[in-house]
């Protein structure tokens, strides 16, 4: 057993982490300016894929050991779409999501040129298109907001050895789930949480 002293030294050296499994995720928020406007580059996740397939979202993915989360943003978007770190704007980190589902997803918004989007090449194994939505649709069309209630799922548990009576009452929580409908697309769900937060944070 270690004394407090070496408990101590520890402690000043190491890096804090996460009690128990946790997820650590990154994306890239692309603006870019278009024919209509400020606009939010999407992309659409391909078909083939196991966790999500075709649902829209924003360029990145998980955090990989020893880099950072903006780090990990950039090297996401150039391995989805083809544009690399070098030819992307990083505006500045934006605000981080964490999950009721044990992840943290960390957010940068960057700035590609619009002639960027003629040099995109994207990776066809994880990304089906891309393509732009102005700003603007966002500040003028409010989402339509569905409230999924998340509730704790408890099986097995010794309520006899530990005092706790059957009925106890568990933490429970809320998933905001915003949905918009841009001509043939569908966003909904963190993307579309993101998009708001930010056009209604920064933008407006």
């Amino acid at each position: 057993m270690k004394s407090i002293r070496e408990i101590e030294n520890i402690l000043k050296n190491r890096n804090p982490g996460t009690i128990g499994k946790h997820k650590f995720f990154s994306v890239a928020i692309p603006l870019v300016e278009t024919e209509e406007g400020l606009s939010l580059l999407f992309e659409v996740r391909a078909s083939r894929l196991k966790t999500q397939p075709g649902d829209i979202c924003f360029p990145g993915g998980n955090i990989e050991e020893g880099e950072s989360p903006a780090q990990c943003a950039l090297r996401e978007m150039e391995e989805e779409i083809g544009i690399s770190a070098s030819e992307v704007n990083v505006i500045g980190q934006f605000d981080t999501l964490y999950g009721f589902s044990g992840y943290t997803l960390y957010t940068f918004v960057t700035e590609l040129d619009r002639k960027l989007l003629e040099k995109i090449r994207i990776n066809e194994d994880e990304v089906a298109e891309v393509f732009t939505v102005p700003v603007e649709f966002f500040i003028k069309n409010s989402p339509e907001n569905y409230d999924v209630e998340v509730v704790s799922k408890v099986e097995d548990f010794p309520y006899e050895k530990t005092g706790i009576s059957p009925d106890y009452n568990w933490r429970k929580g809320v998933n905001i789930l915003p949905l918009y409908r841009y001509k043939d697309k569908i966003i909904w769900g963190i993307t579309a949480r993101m998009a708001k937060w930010l056009v209604e944070k920064v933008i407006v």
